[in-house]
């Protein structure tokens, strides 16, 4: 079972516990219940429960503690009614309602009985039950609202409050209802003296006395006092007073007096009635007996209800200031739970901070970390280069040094054959203009050179073979009249092929121009 229905489950146990007679533990459940919600319900949920502890107590006799609880109850359900929607249609806000009618007529009741001025709670009740369209509600609360005028001396606003209900009276399908409003017209009348004797004999003829006397009721001590009658006797014997039918009058008011063991402010004028009829009849010393009494309960009277207005103003100090300890101790619970949030993300944002700002440095020793790895790989790139272009002269050096060696064996080989003669003269010359050494000079030139051979011939792809082999020996710094002997030319054929490869470096656009022009000078 869920805590909500725990909760719900104690206060209606509470009742029962209470309506059974088990006073203690029925006190002990709803406190539990009580607990809960104070806690944890919502204000429309506390209003309900607190109308059910006040509901338990009033059933106890506790009408104080009774009170209390109705109206904690009253201040919560307004407060959850100007919360709520206005649009008048939500299940919550009817129900809201509904809780408001209810509690405003049953304060009333407890008031009208304690003998507080009632007229303020029932005219909310009925407000709330015409909110709330109950209109049958609206009458019960209209009706007692006029009584509370009346028990207030405003018999005029009290004719005026319950006019409708009259006028409605003949439609209003519970008879026993509708004499009541009749007879509480004719008292109302009666009291303010307004209508003429024949008035009030008629209005008097208009009730049905057998209604009010069979009616089934079921409130409080109907049996033994019958509260109907009571005022149809009261109406009575005001009117017979009036029309001077004094044994009438008698009759009544004496019949009024015996059916009531207690008064309250309303009825005490009942002693001045029955005394001033004694005193119409000529019996002086019962008009002075009924006076006395009559000063003697209003003077009682008095001093309870002023008792009771000192209890009722302490019990709304101590309610209120309830309902303001409870606010301010909520109030500061949420601001214990914001500054909570608050410090927890102050905390978390500073968690967050750090970490990043670790990240951050991390990130930056990483950045760090691979720009180096990227110098190392240049470097190691440019090294790598290196040792492979030096590799790539090792291995040239290396074939050319071979060559020359081969030349020399051969050389060394004709001469030990052939001996110092032609021959061998014809054996070296065809060893120095042979193409394999005219490739070895060529490749020499292009090593010592820094590629400058390879370089003309990727900038330059249109010439000749034997144009390529003239630069070559030029870049090498074979003079002239060696390399028309190299190539077999004649020297003027080496200036003028010099001089038009020199003009066709200069005339284009050749990355290294200005470079091989200079290997040209």
């Amino acid at each position: 079972m869920h805590r909500d229905d725990r909760a719900r489950w104690s206060l209606l146990m509470g009742l029962t516990e209470v309506a059974s007679g088990d006073t203690l533990a029925g006190r002990k459940t709803l406190a539990q219940g009580m607990r809960y919600y104070d806690r944890h319900g919502s204000d429309n949920e506390r209003a309900e429960a607190w109308y059910t502890y006040a509901k338990a107590y009033a059933g106890l006799g506790n009408l104080e503690e009774g009170i209390r609880g109705y109206t904690q109850s009253a201040i919560l359900a307004e407060k959850a009614l100007a919360e709520s929607p206005a649009n008048g249609e939500s299940p919550r806000r009817k129900r809201i309602e509904t809780l408001l009618v209810a509690i405003y007529h049953t304060l009333g009741l407890l008031y009208f009985e304690q003998g507080y001025n009632a007229v303020e709670p029932f005219a909310k009740a009925v407000d709330a039950a015409r909110a709330n369209g109950n209109t049958e509600q609206e009458s019960y609360s209209r009706f007692m609202l006029a009584s509370a005028y009346c028990a207030n001396g405003d018999f005029k606003r009290a004719i005026e409050t319950l006019e409708p209900l009259v006028e409605a009276a003949d439609t209003i399908r519970f008879r026993y209802f509708a004499q009541q409003i009749r007879l509480q017209n004719l008292i109302f009348h009666t009291y303010l003296g307004d209508w003429t004797p024949e008035q009030l004999l008629a209005a008097r003829g208009d009730i049905d006395l057998d209604v009010i006397r069979r009616a089934p009721l079921s409130y409080g001590r109907a049996t033994s006092e019958d509260t109907g009658r009571s005022f149809y006797d009261v109406a009575s014997a005001i009117i017979f007073q009036q029309d001077k039918q004094l044994d009438s009058a008698r009759y009544y008011i004496e019949q009024s007096l015996a059916c009531r063991e207690t008064f309250h402010q309303g009825d005490v004028g009942l002693y001045a009635l029955a005394a001033g009829i004694y005193h119409d009849r000529g019996d002086d010393t019962r008009a002075y007996d009924y006076m006395q009494q009559y000063v003697s309960v209003k003077d009682s009277l008095f001093e309870v209800q002023r008792g009771a207005q000192v209890a009722e103003l302490e019990r709304r100090f101590r309610t209120a200031n309830e309902v303001a300890l409870r606010e301010a101790s909520l109030r500061y619970r949420v601001w214990i739970a914001v500054l909570a949030a608050l410090l927890v993300a102050v905390a978390g944002a500073t968690a967050v901070w750090g970490y990043r700002r670790k990240l951050r440095r991390r990130d930056e020793q990483l950045s760090e970390s691979l720009a180096l790895l990227d110098s190392y790989r240049e470097s190691h790139d440019s090294l790598t280069s290196r040792l492979d272009a030096s590799d790539a002269r090792e291995a040239a050096v290396k074939r050319l040094l071979e060559g020359r060696v081969a030349a020399v064996r051969d050389i060394a080989a004709t001469y030990y054959t052939y001996g110092e003669g032609e021959r061998l003269m014809v054996k070296m010359r065809d060893l120095a203009l042979s193409p394999a050494m005219l490739a070895d000079v060529v490749d020499m030139a292009d090593l010592y050179s820094d590629r400058a051979v390879t370089r003309l011939r990727e900038q330059f792809p249109g010439w000749t073979r034997r144009n390529y082999d003239f630069a070559a020996l030029v870049i090498a710094g074979f003079s002239p009249q060696e390399i028309c002997v190299m190539l077999g030319m004649s020297l003027n054929g080496v200036y003028s092929l010099k001089s038009k490869l020199k003009r066709r470096i200069a005339e284009s656009d050749a990355m290294d121009r200005e470079h091989l022009l200079g290997l040209f000078s």
